[in-house]
């Protein structure tokens, strides 16, 4: 998330470890902005662009910033551009601010704005986004098919070709050509699991959303009944399982090469 901070030169150091100790207490990540109130067209110029393309502006310790023309210029200038401003102190929880900078970054507003309470407009909506999350389930097996049958016949092509004397100790460059391509198709098998439960996350919000227009929200309690995820007794992510195969895969590729590779050279 890219913010915009409005501060006191005098604020910049306790501005930047504030909102680093945020992105940590949040498990967020922000790219912050800060610039050298110089003055000048051109000072102004860069920061109006900045501030264009920030997603919200942080005022840092308000009341100072008020005593600053630059920073009354930035403010003015956010606010002219219609850009959301949160306030932030120094001192104290800024227990509002940092909601609202959450809500921000969730895109929290936008994502509630989606939705009427049209209730047969809704039921039909629902439906349709459970046969989605099976169709999307489905698809992720098929990759995890075609991943696994990719890398398996790999290694098998690898290993005829090793025992049919093809590669030896002048032709070993053919085995690393394997490996090298075993390993990124490990990589990208594991970058796609990762965004599938992405995808799948973000269509069980949509599912969970809808449910409060209904007169039963039988994922929602099924989510409680699992402890909401934050039991791992009772209910572990399947992709922080599922994403470990690729790993063990790639693991396997580095050893056996390895040891092909030693048994060349020795023999």
């Amino acid at each position: 998330m890219k913010l915009f901070i409005i501060h006191r030169f005098k604020d910049r150091l306790h501005a930047k470890n504030k909102l680093k100790q945020l992105e940590q207490d949040l498990s967020v990540k922000f790219q912050l902005i800060f610039l050298d109130s110089s003055g000048g067209n051109k000072w102004k110029q860069k920061a109006e662009i900045s501030i264009n393309q920030a997603e919200a502006v942080i005022v840092f310790n308000p009341v100072s910033c008020k005593e600053s023309d630059n920073a009354k210029w930035e403010i003015e200038k956010a606010k002219e551009i219609e850009k959301e401003i949160i306030e932030f102190n120094n001192e104290g929880e800024n227990t509002a601010s940092i909601s609202r900078l959450k809500s921000l970054y969730d895109f929290k507003d936008e994502f509630d704005n989606c939705f009427s309470s049209d209730n047969k407009e809704v039921f039909e909506l629902y439906k349709l986004m459970l046969e989605s999350s099976e169709c999307l389930i489905q698809r992720r097996q098929k990759l995890n098919a075609f991943f696994i049958t990719a890398i398996g016949s790999l290694l098998a092509i690898a290993g005829l070709l090793a025992k049919t004397g093809v590669i030896n100790g002048e032709s070993i460059g053919i085995l690393y050509l394997f490996s090298i391509i075993g390993l990124l198709l490990c990589n990208s098998w594991r970058n796609l699991i990762d965004n599938y439960g992405k995808l799948n996350t973000a269509k069980f919000d949509v599912i969970l959303r809808l449910e409060k227009d209904l007169n039963a929200q039988i994922y929602s309690a099924e989510w409680i009944a699992l402890g909401k995820g934050l039991r791992s007794e009772k209910y572990k992510s399947f992709t922080s399982t599922e994403r470990n195969v690729p790993l063990y895969f790639g693991l396997l590729i580095v050893a056996l090469t390895l040891i092909a590779a030693a048994w060349q050279i020795c023999g």
